[in-house]
Parts: C-alpha cells; structure tokens; sequence
C-alpha cells in the first residue's frame, strides 16, 4: 500500500455492514410479540416491538449511507430512494389496496370510508398524523380501530427516510470543516455528537408530550425520532464497537436481549409512553446491535436459527398483514379459540405468498432502473417515475380533501336540521312511566306508536327485542355515526361553552345538565319535552367534564361551572356521566349547589356493552339476523355507579332516576332492544334513536324529581 494510499484511507472513517442474522432474529421477535399483543393481548407490552424495529431501521439505514460514503466519498440519494421504494412501496400497496376492497365487501359502509381515508393517507405515508389529530377527537377515539391502523409505524418510518440522507450530507459537511491532527476521530466525535443532540432534543419533547398529550405523542414524528436516532448513533459508533473484546460480546447481546424480554412485561397501556418507558427496549436493542458489530456472530442460536431468520425475512410484509386480517376476521368470526387459528393461517400463509412470489421478484428486479436491457423496450426513466409518483400523491391529497369536505358539509347541514326541533317539536301525548321501586316499569304508549320499538319492548312481555323481519333504526350502516341534534359541546381543555334550550317563558322550570358525553345524548332525547312541559334547559356538557371534586384535569371548565351553578339557582340540576371515581368524590362538589338552594338529581349512567356486543352486531352474518344474540351480562354491563352511591349516601337522599330497567332484564342487557340498536360504540354512548324511545321515561323521572308542583 502506497503512502498517498494509506493518506487518503487515514482521512476517511470506514464502515461495513455484515449480514447480522441476530438482528433478523430481532426483526422476528419484534412482528412476533407484536402480532401476539394484537391477537392475545399478552404480552401486554408486545406493542414494544415496534420500538425494536425503529432501532433497526436507524441502524440499517445510516449503516448502508456510511458504509456508501466511506467506499466512494459520496451518499447517491437517488439509489437510496430507489431501494427504499423498491422495499418499501409494492407491498405497503398491495396491502391497502387488498384491505380497502375487503373492507368495502365486510364492514358497515361508515367504517369501510373511514378505513379508505386512512388508506389513502397511509399511502402517501402521513397516517401517523391522521391518527394523531382522530386519536385527539373524542368520537373517533370511540369507533373501532381502523384495519390500517398500523401503518402509522411505516409513516414515521418513511418520513426518516426522506430528510435522514440529507441530514447527514449536511452533518458530514460539518465534519468536513474538522482540519486537526487525528481529525478522523474529530469527525466521529463531531458526527456522534451532533446525532446525539438530535436524539436528546426527540427524548426530551417525548417526555414533555408523554405526560401532557399522550396521543400526540404516541404518534408523533417528532416524539418518535429519537429511537430511530439512537440506531443511528450505534451506526455511527461503528469504528469504537469494532474495538469491543470478542470475550464479552456475547454477553453484552443477551444483557440486551433480557432487556427487551423484560420490557414485554414491565411495560403495559398506562405506562408514560414513548418517553420515559420506551428507552427499555430501544437501548436494550441498541445493545444487541452493539453487541456483534464487526465481528462474527455466535452464542445466540435463540436468534440464529433457521426459524427465527426465515421470521425476520419476512417480518415487514407480516406486519403489514397481521393486523388488517385480525380486524376483518372480526367482522365473520367472533373471538375464541377458532378466530386466533385463523388469523394466524391467514396471516402467515398471506405473508409468506406475498414475500416469495410478489415483493422478493421485485425487489430483485430492474424496476426503476433507467438502463434498459439489450432487445426489450426502454423503462420508464427515473424522473419519470418521480413525476408519476409526485402526480399520483397530488390526487390522493385531493380526494382526501374531497371525503373529508363533504364529510364536513353534511354534518353541518345534519346539524342545521336537527336544531329546528329543539324548540319546535311538540312533546308526545302520553308518556312511558319511569321504574317504580318494584323494578317492574308501567307502561302507557303515544297512540299510534309500536309498543314494541325501543324501550318500550324490554319491559313488555308481549314483545321481541328482535324481529328479524324489521329493519334494525338506526341501521348497521349508520348506526355509529348517527347525528342526534345540538349537543353544546366542550373540548377537551377548552373553554366552556354553554347553551340554553326550551322554553323561554319568566314562568319557566329551569334545569340544568351537567356531566360528560354520556349527558349530551341525554339533551337528543329531552328535546321534544321541554318546550310542551316548561322547561327551560342549560347545558354544561363536556369532555370530561364529571362533577366530582377535585374536577378532572380533562375538565378545567369545571371550577367555572360550578360558580354558575351557585350563582344561577336552578329548579333542579341533572347530573349524569360515565361510572368513574370514588362515591366519595362527589358530594363535596354538589354541597355547595344544595346549599345555594338548588335540588340535585342523579341519572344513573347506562350500562356499559362489551366490545364483544358491538362487534357482533356488525359480525357477517351471510343473510341470518344474528343481532339479537349481541348482548353483554348485567352484571358486567352495570358494575357500581359511583355518582347513584354518592346519592343515596347523602343526608337526605338525593333522586336517583335509573333506567336500568330498560337496558336489560333476564341478566343480560341486549345490544339491539326493540330492533333499535342501542349503543353507537364501545364507550356506550347511546344511539340518538334509542335515547329517543327512553326519553319519556326520562322526561317522567324529571318530572318526579322536581316533585307534585311541577
């Protein structure tokens, strides 16, 4: 070797990139406790492996554009974005290509759209912030998870890799600058050093948005990056983990790989996440990482065998598989035994067909490259595949813009409709009687009513809960997404926003609402009552917002709302929300009102459906009406209200108004009463129709409460 020779390679740090089977045995411990997570639900800190994935592909990624700067000077970004489209693109479209059809064939049709727009985010790789922005609206939050849902690892993934090659370019032309002796290690130093201020000013707004808004940062690019930075930095430390002595690699591998073991059970949904508790498995993966660089691996057979190799070859197209076949399949088989043997044949047997004989021949193939072979028609050039690409994500923004307009304008115009019976509905004739304290309600119908619709048939004998031969109101299509009326609603954290409703007489009874959105359903229901019987209805309706003390941090509005509620004196106050807290909680927040001389009713909360009972509503069911077998046990569905303890607890008694008897009856409480479905989703929030069928009951138990006078 020449002098000038050994000159020019003393200049330049020098990376390689050996095939590691440890870590494919990584990317297949990673899809595996995933897959286990979405399917179990053990272990329950299996969504830790995408967390390992993350620290892969920082590593991989930087790996191969050092290891190209180090052999030829320079970093290609156009071979980068080729391979990385070539990886990434044809199974990542196949599968939401594949997911939206059978969406369209197996779900309710507002499902199947919302699964759409997902999908064409997902395609131009931002559904990470879709999710995000729904993840922080209260009703979405309520729907099913969307088939697609986790493409939002993917998003964040291909959003690194967009601006990673350009961050580096302009990290090495930092380093570049270094002229002092031994400036080769200067520059790892200087190359190291600035990644870690990326990677710590990631870590730091993780913890910040970790305990303030967990959504946010659940998906966020920006909460994110720093575990795609920590593989990163173990790249970039490629010349120093070369200097590791071979006698304690090994351990160093399993040390790490406990450390992503202990994360599966350590970690669980109420752990503060991304930040602190992700850093388990992304620095124990980083060990593992560390571990074999640049030396041969062994002692590890757990991640070396042909097994685990043949998993982590497959590992990104089971990822994209799993979880849309485990939503789907929902919709035909009801979870068991059965329903997990076959998300699991499905899922494998669709991976394995898709890895061999569609995404393996592509990669491998010629496409989007610009030379032709010898007698075959020219390709596409590259610029042109560019400009097709860059046309094809115009018109996928567009149509999202589209759906979401019109989404948006028929809402509005729903809403302009529903307002107009606020005050203009004439309440009914007759009303249905509330419970007595026999549990055993009376019942007197509007004429010309069916008895047997809604509520009514639960507590009539003579009736079925369902017809098959009636159609079900709202419909499966629509049901979840049926609009109620004006429901004057606070935000999470917002100001309070308060509306009045009803009669506006100087005569007028005037009540209150307060509670969450378990007492805005209330408001679709009392509307047609209240002009008819005087009542004059304000509403302190809000996410959240449960009148308990200490209030709810969700629910800041509170401390104003309780000053209203002593200041305005009111007929009666009706307070109603989702069970939660201690019976304890309650009364020093209601004292102040019965002290003022207002009089507090409470609504008991309504029963509370299984996932298992929505989803059977929506389950396939090839032309029979299984629906009235969709049905949660009462004693599951009504566990203890919190706020009806408080009540009686209290000296005297406050009213209690409990429907309980209209929900369920036998021990079970039926999704489907009447042939009206009864909950919108899986908070239990009541269908507008339903709630429509109880509200003279309600509107009875209103009229009980605030006694013979009125």
């Amino acid at each position: 070797m020449t002098v000038e020779t050994q000159r020019r390679r003393s200049s330049r740090l020098i990376y390689e990139m050996a095939k590691r089977p440890d870590l494919q045995g990584m990317r297949a411990v990673a899809v595996l406790v995933v897959f286990a997570d979405h399917l179990f639900g053990w272990p329950s800190g299996g969504f830790v492996g995408v967390d390992v994935f993350f620290v892969l592909s920082g590593f991989f990624i930087t790996g191969l554009l050092l290891k190209e700067r180090s052999q030829t000077g320079k970093v290609s970004r156009k071979d980068f974005y080729i391979r990385r489209a070539k990886r990434i693109v044809p199974s990542a479209v196949l599968v939401l290509a594949v997911t939206v059809i059978v969406a369209y064939l197996l779900l309710p049709a507002y499902r199947a759209k919302e699964s759409l727009v997902d999908a064409l985010y997902a395609a131009v790789f931002v559904s990470n912030w879709r999710f995000e922005a729904v993840g922080t609206d209260y009703f979405q939050q309520d729907l099913p998870p969307s088939p697609v849902q986790h493409y939002w690892s993917l998003s964040i993934e291909e959003q690194f890799y967009f601006v990673w090659p350009w961050v580096l370019i302009a990290l090495f032309a930092l380093t570049r600058k270094v002229k002092r002796r031994g400036h080769v290690w200067v520059r790892l130093w200087t190359l190291f050093g600035s990644m870690f201020v990326i990677v710590a000013a990631s870590f730091g707004w993780a913890m910040i948005q970790s305990g303030t808004n967990p959504t946010t940062a659940y998906f966020s690019t920006f909460t994110r990056i720093w575990e795609l930075g920590v593989g990163a930095l173990v790249a970039i430390a490629g010349p120093w983990l070369t200097r590791i002595p071979d006698l304690i690699r090994p351990a160093l591998a399993y040390i790490g790989l406990i450390g992503v073991v202990a994360s599966l059970f350590l970690i669980n949904s109420t752990s503060q996440f991304p930040a602190p508790w992700a850093a388990l498995p992304v620095l124990s993966t980083a060990l593992v990482i560390a571990s074999f660089y640049g030396s041969t691996v062994r002692g590890v057979p757990m991640l070396t065998n042909p097994v685990a190799r043949w998993f982590g070859d497959i590992s990104y197209t089971l990822y994209l598989w799993h979880w849309p076949v485990i939503i789907l399949l929902l919709a035909v088989i009801p979870e068991g035994l059965v329903f997990s043997a076959v998300a699991i044949v499905l899922a494998v047997g669709l991976t394995a067909v898709t890895y061999h004989f569609y995404e393996d021949p592509i990669r491998r193939s010629q496409w989007l490259v610009e030379v032709p072979a010898r007698g075959r028609m020219p390709r596409l050039p590259l610029s042109g595949w560019a400009l097709t690409g860059a046309t094809a994500g115009a018109l996928i923004v567009t149509l999202i813009l589209y759906i979401e307009q019109v989404d948006r304008i028929s809402a509005a115009q729903a809403g302009a409709e529903s307002a107009v019976i606020v005050d203009l509905a004439p309440p009914p004739t007759n009303d249905l009687m509330v419970a007595d304290g026999t549990n055993t309600p009376a019942i007197s119908v509007v004429p010309g009513n069916d008895p047997c619709f809604g509520a009514p048939a639960i507590v009539n004998e003579a009736c079925q809960l369902r017809n098959p031969a009636v159609p079900l109101q709202p419909s499966i299509e629509d049901f979840a997404t049926e609009w109620g009326g004006p429901s004057c609603w606070t935000e999470l954290e917002a100001p309070l926003k308060s509306c009045t409703y009803g009669y506006q007489g100087a005569d007028a009874t005037r009540i209150a609402l307060v509670g969450d959105s378990h007492a805005s359903r209330v408001l679709h229901g009392l509307a047609p009552y209240l002009t008819g019987n005087q009542w004059h209805l304000t509403t302190y309706i809000g996410q959240g917002c449960v009148w308990m003390s200490p209030p709810k941090d969700t629910c800041p509005a509170m401390a104003e709302i309780e000053k209203l509620l002593v200041s305005q004196q009111y007929d009666l106050v009706l307070t109603t929300s989702t069970r939660t807290g201690d019976p304890g909680e309650y009364p020093p927040a209601w004292a102040p009102v019965i002290a003022a001389g207002s009089r507090i009713a409470v609504l008991a909360d309504n029963p509370k459906a299984s996932e298992q009972a929505i989803a059977c509503l929506t389950r396939v069911s090839f032309g029979e009406d299984r629906t009235g077998e969709c049905e949660t046990p009462e004693a599951r569905a009504t566990p203890e209200d919190p706020q009806v303890t408080a009540a009686n607890r209290m000296n005297p008694p406050l009213h209690v108004i409990d429907l309980t008897p209209y929900y369920c009856r036998d021990g079970s409480c039926p999704a489907v009463i009447g042939d009206v479905i009864v909950y919108g989703d899986i908070s239990s929030h009541l269908t507008p129709t339903f709630v429509r069928t109880i509200a003279p009951a309600l509107a009875n138990g209103i009229r009980q409460a605030l006694g013979p006078s009125n």
